[in-house]
């Protein structure tokens, strides 16, 4: 329902007064527990997510599990304004309040929307994997691509109708007091004859009709499910048990390919289906206690402040089945992690990649590298510039004169001719060893055949 702003100016509230929480215990959970647990919760959701939407791991069962964690990220993210609410730094400002306070019955709404989605994909994944593991034909067949849609749409909707009351189930009115300066808020039912001290606007039919609601809602979105759910989990532990006796019998006996085919896919579909007992099992263990907790409070009429405590203790362990998938995933199913590994190491390989490549090509990095590279290549260049013209001076000065030099006398003509003697033998063994360096011909030994004729000779 809107709210309407009233001003109280003249009044001042305490600190007391303006705390938001109901108990001490309310307090003390929501302030230290439920910040870890959402965090986590949140976190590992997401990596479900990330796991069970890869297209190797699509299927049946998968697909109402991935909606089961985006429900459940859904109702932790709504569960996170509650939690800022018990600290000094929100509680006491003003525009926090304000957002606060005329959003909080519409939070709750959607927080029990999004709770009643996970507690029908749990029905849904759990009565697939029963009617599965009794029919081997069904599980290998595939749905057509438009079912899982309408399925997963139909849940959805019709959870949605069924919570919609819940947005004009309280009238909380938001007051402004202490000049303008604080905002305060209080809720009280709809369907009473007065709505704080003054008459009832909404007609008998309306009022009937949200009291309709209030009644069903726990009936088909808790106490309901919940009992379903311990059916269909008892009789999917039953049909665990009769196939684990089925494949230890059907091991001793199967030689064949197709047989060997047919095993691989049993203890497949075992595997899946046990993931899938240790999830309804948890999910029955933390939302039962509130089934128990409504019929409990109906059957002797309690007040809300006999049942707070009770009521805070039951919304922490639906918080913490909420948050224990992943856990439970991890747990229960090899495959799930080691394709989350490959993910997670397929991911940040990617992320390395990327950042090394935008580091790279920054353009500051590569004003400061073409210069220093330009450089060096000026020097290496003058450097062979400047090796080639010596090399070209050596050669010049080495090279022959051409010019007309004068007759050597008689001694100088036998002195050269004895160096030229002595030199002969060195300049031979020089000329081998020239050959023996560059010519392979030259190694091989002599080759005789049977007519004694040599080829290959040395000369």
């Amino acid at each position: 329902m809107a709210t309407t702003a009233v001003n109280f100016s003249h009044i001042c509230l305490t600190e007391k007064q303006m705390m938001v929480h109901g108990t001490e215990l309310e307090y003390n959970l929501q302030r230290y527990i439920y910040p870890a647990i959402a965090t986590f919760g949140i976190m590992g959701n997401a990596l479900n997510l990330t796991v069970l939407l890869n297209r190797s791991m699509r299927s049946r069962a998968n697909s109402f599990l991935a909606v089961l964690a985006f429900a459940d990220i859904i109702f932790l993210s709504l569960v996170l304004p509650n939690v800022f609410a018990n600290y000094g730094i929100f509680v006491f400002n003003y525009y926090f309040r304000w957002i606060y306070l005329t959003t909080k019955i519409h939070l709750i709404a959607m927080a029990n929307w999004s709770s009643a989605v996970a507690i029908w994909c749990i029905i849904s994944v759990c009565a697939d994997r029963l009617w599965g593991i009794r029919n081997p034909l069904y599980a290998r067949d595939s749905w057509p691509r438009w079912k899982m849609p309408v399925m997963i749409i139909s849940i959805v909707s019709i959870t949605g109708i069924l919570t919609f009351y819940q947005h004009f189930e309280q009238f909380c009115p938001v007051r402004e007091y202490c000049n303008r300066t604080q905002v305060y808020s209080r809720c009280q039912s709809s369907t009473g004859d007065k709505l704080f001290g003054r008459p009832n606007p909404h007609s008998i039919e309306w009022r009937n009709f949200i009291s309709f609601c209030v009644m069903m809602y726990p009936m088909m979105m808790i106490i309901f499910p919940i009992i379903l759910l311990v059916v269909l989990n008892m009789m999917l532990i039953c049909a665990l048990r009769r196939r684990q006796r089925n494949l230890l019998m059907g091991g001793h006996c199967s030689d064949t390919r197709r047989s060997a085919e047919a095993s691989n896919f049993s203890k497949t579909e075992h595997r899946v289906t046990l993931t899938v007992t240790f999830i309804v099992t948890m999910f029955t263990i933390t939302n039962g206690p509130s089934a128990l907790e409504y019929i409990v409070r109906k059957a002797y009429s309690l007040q809300q402040h006999e049942y707070y405590d009770a009521t805070v203790i039951c919304t922490t362990l639906v918080i913490f089945g909420k948050a224990s998938n992943f856990i439970l995933f991890c747990l229960g199913s090899k495959h799930f992690r080691l394709r989350l590994i490959k993910l997670t190491q397929k991911k940040v390989n990617k992320k390395i990649e990327n950042f090394s490549t935008t580091f790279l090509d920054r353009p500051s990095f590569r004003r400061n590298s073409v210069p220093s590279l330009t450089k060096h290549s000026s020097l290496l260049s003058d450097s062979n510039n400047n090796g080639s013209s010596d090399l070209e001076k050596k050669r010049s000065h080495s090279k022959p004169s051409l010019g007309v030099k004068s007759a050597p006398n008689p001694d100088q003509l036998r002195q050269l001719n004895g160096r030229s003697n002595s030199m002969a033998p060195l300049a031979r063994m020089e000329r081998f060893a020239h050959y023996d360096n560059n010519s392979s011909e030259l190694h091989q030994p002599l080759i005789h055949n049977n007519s004694g004729s040599n080829t290959d000779e040395l000369h």
